[in-house]
Order: structure tokens, then sequence, then C-alpha cells
């Protein structure tokens, strides 16, 4: 666990001033004390969470009255799945967001926004047979698949879920999506929750995975046409990228499989893929930060993977969307190569969330250098390289453009 133990020291260096900022900059309520001691005399619900490996291996539940009793219970994963999934999400992110993995999270419910966090113990596992028993197995099971990784060396499958907006103009009217496209297909709508009630404003193409750069395109292009063929309205302009229409974001999920999620992975998708994808997008397009884009953003699937969720809507373009496709790929098979963090400097994380080109510019030429010199790049060239000489060269996209007409997408093909 020599680098669970670098990464608590590296921790403890921090400021705890810079570590409630990073918090916070990731849209992560931080409980100060003179709040907690507001709580003292009312009722409080507290988690104490213990992750290991970016999971949770326990949570415990404590209801306290302000007369003094207490109940405990312990969180099952299937019994309380929604919860156990919420809570563990949130503990994860914040142990994530201060350079961890593994750790424990003390949270308490909050009004605000669910739940708050209290403190965190970087070191849980010291002086608890039990707990440190369960980060051991849990530690030499990740070191067991990433070894079965690098000895296999194939390449990950990919898949993808790229949103986009119907807009009807002059008036920018957002057309909500299920008006024309099922829930389920290749090409769908997804929900979101506006006052409680769940609308499905947003279109959704879901091309079917492939551990080929060309072959996963090929299949975007047949979700584009089915999506062309149900969506009749043919004066409407699709819209892609963070946020074409104000207060409605989109993502540009990304889905591995082949590949074993862990903190450096993670980091390195955030560094070299949503950094610099951060530089290139439109300046409007950063407001969807932190409550969507947030660093680190992911989640396990059914499938045995998980999904990167941190990019915005890529289909600003088929050279965007073809370099994101292979840079995904590439830094997924080697990441291992990949060594810079700027982002765990405090200027270029604040830069991040506040959409700051000028002061994160600075830091992409080294980051493209590190990714065309991966012993396995010439696999990814062809579709990486456009994507990296517009980045070396600082241009944005627009997000107000109909991307219909950069992918040659014809009315009812």
């Amino acid at each position: 666990m020599e680098e669970a133990e670098e990464a608590v020291r590296r921790y403890e260096r921090m400021l705890p001033r810079e570590r409630t900022n990073r918090l916070k900059r990731s849209g992560i309520e931080v409980l100060a004390s003179q709040g907690r001691r507001d709580r003292e005399l009312g009722v409080r619900v507290r988690y104490d969470v213990e992750i290991c490996c970016l999971q949770a291996i326990r949570i415990k539940r404590r209801d306290t009255s302000g007369m003094g009793g207490a109940q405990e219970s312990v969180l099952d994963r299937e019994a309380a799945s929604t919860l156990f999934k919420r809570i563990e999400r949130l503990a994860t992110k914040t142990l994530y967001t201060v350079g961890l993995d593994h750790g424990a999270v003390r949270l308490e419910a909050s009004g605000k926004s669910g739940c708050a966090v209290i403190s965190i113990d970087p070191r849980p596992w010291k002086g608890m047979t039990n707990l440190s028993a369960m980060y051991r197995a849990g530690w030499k099971q990740l070191q067991s698949e990433l070894d079965e990784e690098r000895h296999h060396n194939a390449a990950p499958i990919l898949g993808m879920d790229p949103e986009f907006l119907l807009v009807q103009m002059p008036e920018s009217k957002i057309v909500p999506a299920s008006r024309f496209l099922e829930r389920t297909g290749v090409a769908g709508c997804d929900s979101v929750t506006i006052g409680g009630r769940r609308i499905y404003p947003v279109a959704e193409l879901r091309p079917a995975p492939s551990s080929e750069p060309r072959e996963l395109l090929a299949h975007l292009m047949r979700a584009f046409a089915a999506a062309s063929r149900s969506i009749s309205d043919h004066s409407l302009i699709w819209q892609a990228g963070g946020m074409p229409q104000r207060g409605l974001p989109l993502g540009g999920h990304v889905h591995f499989s082949g590949v074993t999620l862990n903190g450096d992975l993670l980091r390195a998708l955030d560094n070299y893929l949503a950094l610099p994808l951060a530089v290139l997008q439109d300046p409007r397009g950063s407001g969807r930060r932190p409550r969507y884009g947030a660093l680190g953003d992911f989640r396990l699937k059914s499938y045995g993977g998980f999904e990167y969720r941190t990019l915005p809507s890529f289909l600003v373009s088929p050279l965007v969307a073809k370099g994101v496709v292979a840079l995904a790929g590439l830094i997924a098979r080697d990441y291992q190569q990949l060594s810079q963090r700027p982002l765990a400097k405090a200027d270029i994380h604040t830069a991040f969330y506040e959409g700051n080109r000028e002061v994160m510019q600075a830091y992409i030429p080294a980051l493209l250098d590190d990714l065309t010199n991966m012993d396995g790049f010439e696999r990814y060239e062809q579709y990486a390289a456009p994507l990296i000489s517009q980045l070396r060269q600082g241009r944005t996209w627009d997000e107000s453009r109909d991307i219909r007409k950069l992918w040659n997408i014809r009315a009812g093909s």
C-alpha cells in the first residue's frame, strides 16, 4: 500500500483551507465547526463511510437526538440500494477531490444538498484489525486486476452516450426530444428533474461499443441516422456542447470495459482529456460545472465496466468526437505512462471549475507532448492528431451551431 501512503502524505501536506476550497469548488458542502455546534441540540443523522479503491466497504448510520439518545445501524448495499449508492458516491467524490482513493468520511444529513462533509480520515485502517484486513484485501484485489491488464495489454472496449438538444429558432426554444424519440434504443431521450417533475428534453445517442475507434464512430453515425429518421420536424436545429441553451447542461459520457477502474486512471482522464476539452470548450458551457461535469465523476455499470461522466457533449463536430474517442482509448490502455497532474494544483483546479482558459492553456502543451510520445499513440493517431492540432492552436468550439451540417446529416436520412 505504498501508493496509498504517499497519497496520505500529500493530503496531510495540504493546508486545511485548500482541502475545504477544493471540496467547495467541486460542489461538495462542508459543514463548518460553528455549524456543527449549532446542530448539537437538534436531531442529527450522520454517516461514517469507509472507502477502499473508490468503493464503500461499510456505511454506518447514526441517528442522534438532542437529549443524548442515539441509534446506530449498518446500511446494507442491497436493502438500502438508493441511499447506499448516494452516500457512497458523495464519500468517494470527497476523497477523490482531495487526492485520496482510500479513507473514511463522516457526513451529516443537510437540507441544503443532501449531506455535508464533517471530517475526513485518511488513515482509518490504523489500529483497526478488521477494517485493516478489508483494506488489504481490497488493495490486493485491485493490484491483481491491474497486473492482469498489464499482462494482456489489450485495447479497452469503449462506448458512449453523448447528448444533444432540439432547438426552435429564432426564439431558441427547446423542443422536448421525447416528442420524437423513445426512452430506449440507439437514439433515445434522457430525463431531467425540474421542480420535482421528470421530463425528457434531451436527445441521446447510444451506439454499440467497440475496441476500435473506427468501428465505434461508424456505430455513432448509425445512431445519428436513426435519430434523423425519427425527428420529423426538420426546421429544428441540433445543438451539442456543455450548455448550448442556458440552464440545460449536456454530457458526453464515455463507457469503459476491459480496464479496471482506479484512481490513477481517473486522474489521467481528468488531466489528459477533461482538462484539454475544458480549454477547447465554448466559454458558455463552463456553467455546467460543478453540478455536472465534476472531475473524476464516474458510475459503475452492470456490464462490469464504468462510465466516465465529466466530459461535455463532444458531438459538436466530427473532429472533436473522433479525438475524444481516440484519446479515451489511448489513455485507458496506457495511462501508467502519463504522470503529470496539473489539476492537483490549486490554481488549475480553480481555473477548471471557473472556466478560466488562460490559466488552463499554459499547461496544455506539455500534456499533449506526453500523449503524442506514448508507446501506443500510432494506433490512435489518425483520429487524435486533428484534435491535438486544434488544442495547440488554442481554438474553441461554437455551441450555437447546428451539428447536422458538420456531420453531414440530411433531413430524414
